[in-house]
């Protein structure tokens, strides 16, 4: 087994690459974390019991809330979405694949932060556990007496991987949003004969007579003068 040695999944940290209808936004996942005085609660899965209570004992002298014990990951998807717990930790002998497709799908519909110690120290398997969403890869087994300072770092580094998640997101949205906005106001101007400056106060009155977003509107125009724009080259 290998001591000590440990992979943070966050901003800073290194990656090998990296049941819900709706994405949850970030910034939500981060305001249902933990409100104010409330303890973190905990999943806890591990699959030495008498290590499990000791782990859970510890974990709960330390001001945390030890949700559930699990022996296994076994219906542990099913277990998260019941549940909700603000933190998952994980120590099993043999994680397997199915255990990162589970954590794989939580991390995709509504992020939580995750800690798995475990001995695998196969490359291809901390990859793949990265990229599934565990914030805090322990090569180690699980010490009670270490657990704390692991969970608050994981925590920290959650928050702040989540928070330039919700800025890069919004990035793409604002970039989105004005690639429309351009190609609206080039077909006024192409389709009306008016100057750019005229294409996008048009566009500002049309979003706000009709109670729109100004990318809205834009979209509305895009779908009106588009297909104008393909019967012109239609009759031609």
């Amino acid at each position: 087994m290998i001591q000590g040695r440990s992979i943070i999944n966050g901003p800073e940290s290194f990656s090998c690459c990296n049941i819900y209808h709706d994405q949850i936004f970030p910034e939500l996942v981060l305001l249902t974390m933990v409100a104010s005085n409330d303890p973190i609660r905990i999943m806890l899965v591990d699959d030495h019991p008498e290590r499990s209570a000791s782990v859970e004992e510890k974990l709960k002298a330390s001001g945390f809330d030890v949700i559930c014990r699990l022996p296994s990951a076994s219906g542990l998807l099913f277990q998260i979405e019941q549940l909700q717990p603000d933190l998952v930790l994980i120590d099993l002998q043999s994680p397997g694949r199915d255990v990162l497709e589970s954590l794989s799908v939580v991390n995709h519909y509504n992020p939580k932060p995750v800690v798995m110690f475990s001995d695998e120290d196969d490359p291809a398997f901390i990859e793949e556990a990265v990229d599934a969403g565990v914030t805090a890869y322990m090569m180690e087994e699980l010490h009670p007496q270490r657990v704390k300072p692991v969970i608050d770092l994981a925590m920290a580094q959650f928050k702040s991987y989540q928070s330039l998640r919700k800025a890069l997101d919004d990035a793409r949205t604002k970039l989105a949003s004005q690639s429309v906005i351009e190609e609206a106001k080039q077909l006024l101007m192409t389709q009306h004969g008016i100057n750019e400056d005229k294409a996008h106060k048009t566009l500002r009155t049309l979003s706000m007579d009709t109670n729109q977003s100004l990318p809205e509107a834009a979209r509305s125009v895009i779908k009106i003068l588009g297909k104008n724009r393909g019967n012109g080259n239609d009759h031609e």
